[in-house]
């Protein structure tokens, strides 16, 4: 079944002088962020932009003409829209100008009903309409203009009669929700829209999505079958769209991100997509490794505590807001638990700070060629301090500075040369208060200082 899409957004609407506009920003954000997913679900997609009312009838009516037998089309609005004697309409960038031209509602807006005839070939249409239906313009309000669907038509509002859409200069709360759970594989249509108006209603306390359901059957926007290639399919998936996560969100949400909606796309959870990915990519470019899964795992989990990962009071994953499907965190493997100190080498790491007119000298019992880094008064960066006998020094280009703090951090061991017959494997010999365990490097040190 050919999958086709055509989406609409009214940003910058034409002055007028009986009816007030206001200007929708994040309605470019809209298309574009729902154009991406639906790409990734295999449909054709074309957008357009601020667009006067004869174009958009134009343009969907191009689509329509165009559309093959059987196929699933959606079209999409986000702008502004209303409803006048019973009817509901959508209100293009010229919508305010015609009015004050004289030409009557039916010519200046598009009536959601002339939508469907326009496809004289049996299809399967989808309406996603992010718009108000709230008064408008009262000079032409009405009554309860209900919506009714023509067969094999779905029709789908941000929100119910009398009722305002809500929005960000960003996103929509509507299209943010259904971009959130358009990926979901194998529910219905009607499915996705319950769930978007669920999400919708629960993270903002208002604004319920109303549809109306013409369908003759079920249609799945992502219908996935069992199959034992889930992980060259994630493969693809990353590797077709990473640059554009990356692009939209900066480089570690991106790469998180990506894997969420992988995850969500085949109905697996974020740490086994992940996994399988990287599984697949070590193989393509003959990379070895001898981390587990529940290394793998680990790491990743970690990664995206760094990153906006986070479990609300009811053990809920969230990724900056969004739930998530986790999966499970293995146990800490024995390799990456905390090692003991080899027995009559344990190394008590103590600090001494002497702030002088020629820098910060640092005297400590760490062995030869331990490497620090850090900041002074959380702004000035440092780096390459290197203990010789016991001594290391901060160089200060300005001895005129006040030192309020200092935030001091070890560079691994293994890179800068220590002796790890002294210090011990993953520097198991180092004990005290300034010591901090991370399960992937082993014992680091962290040293902090404030001034009184």
């Amino acid at each position: 079944m050919k999958k086709r899409a055509i989406l609409f957004g009214m940003s910058h609407y034409i002055k007028s002088h009986s009816v007030s506009a206001s200007q929708l920003p994040s309605t470019e954000f809209d298309v574009k962020t729902l154009e991406k997913k639906l790409k990734q679900l295999r449909f054709e997609t074309s957008s357009y932009m601020d667009l006067c009312r004869k174009e958009v009838e134009q343009k969907i009516f191009d689509f329509a003409t165009k559309a093959p037998c059987d196929s699933l089309n959606i079209i999409y609005f986000s702008g502004h829209g209303g409803h006048s004697k019973g009817e509901n309409y959508l209100y293009p960038v010229d919508f305010c100008r015609n009015l004050d031209m004289g030409l009557p509602i039916e010519n200046s807006a598009l009536n959601i009903k002339r939508i469907h005839p326009l496809f004289t070939r049996k299809v399967k249409l989808v309406i996603i309409i992010d718009a108000c239906r709230n008064d408008f313009t009262p000079r032409y309000s009405g009554n309860f203009s209900e919506m009714t669907a023509p067969q094999n038509t779905y029709i789908a509002y941000a929100t119910q009669f009398g009722d305002s859409s809500e929005c960000t200069s960003r996103i929509s709360f509507f299209t943010e929700a259904l971009c959130e759970n358009i990926l979901t594989p194998n529910i219905s249509v009607d499915q996705l829209f319950t769930n978007v108006r669920a999400e919708l209603y629960l993270k903002h306390n208002r604004q319920i999505a109303t549809s109306v359901n013409g369908l003759m059957s079920d249609v799945f926007l992502n219908k996935q079958t069992e199959s034992d290639d889930v992980a060259e399919s994630v493969f693809q998936f990353v590797d077709k769209y990473s640059d554009m996560y990356n692009e939209k969100y900066g480089f570690f949400a991106g790469d998180d991100l990506i894997f969420i909606d992988a995850a969500q796309y085949y109905g697996i959870s974020v740490l086994d997509a992940i996994y399988k990915y990287r599984q697949l990519s070590n193989k393509r470019f003959n990379i070895s490794t001898n981390l587990s899964e529940s290394h793998e795992k680990l790491i990743a989990f970690w990664n995206m505590l760094d990153h906006g990962l986070k479990q609300d009071e009811y053990y809920t994953w969230q990724y900056r807001g969004r739930p998530i499907r986790l999966g499970e965190i293995p146990p800490l493997p024995l390799s990456m638990q905390k090692p003991m100190p080899d027995p009559g080498k344990e190394i008590a790491v103590d600090f001494k700070l002497n702030i002088k007119a020629d820098g910060i000298h640092i005297l400590t019992n760490l062995p030869d060629n331990y490497q620090f880094y850090g900041k002074i008064n959380s702004l000035i960066d440092f780096r390459n301090v290197i203990v010789k006998n016991g001594n290391a020094k901060i160089q200060l280009d300005d001895n005129t500075i006040e030192i309020q703090s200092i935030d001091l951090y070890s560079v691994l061991p293994t890179v800068s040369g220590v002796d790890m017959s002294i210090v011990g494997d993953r520097c198991r010999n180092l004990v005290g208060s300034y010591v901090k365990f991370n399960p992937i490097n082993g014992n680091t040190i962290e040293f902090h200082y404030k001034k009184i």
